[in-house]
């Protein structure tokens, strides 16, 4: 699996379950794991899109990922 692919789902599994369920990066890895990536093409992919601030990290009882919030006073 190529890391631009493998970017797409993880992108799209996190937004998928966004308002539904706060996903770990643990449940994240498990999920493209079983789809064939290892888990360091996983991490490699994964610190990418937080570095490119596609996706964040937050902190409230635990570490979860995230899609970055868009500020209220960022919408027209």
């Amino acid at each position: 699996m190529d890391a631009a692919e493998l970017q797409k789902k993880i992108y799209a599994l996190v937004e998928t379950n966004m308002g539904k369920k706060k996903m770990k990066a643990g449940d994240l890895k498990k999920a493209m794991v079983a789809e064939g990536a290892t888990e360091e093409e996983f991490k490699t992919a994964l610190r990418e899109l937080v570095d490119g601030g596609k996706l964040v990290y937050s902190y409230f009882g635990g570490s979860f990922i995230e899609v970055p919030h868009k500020e209220g006073s960022a919408n027209p």
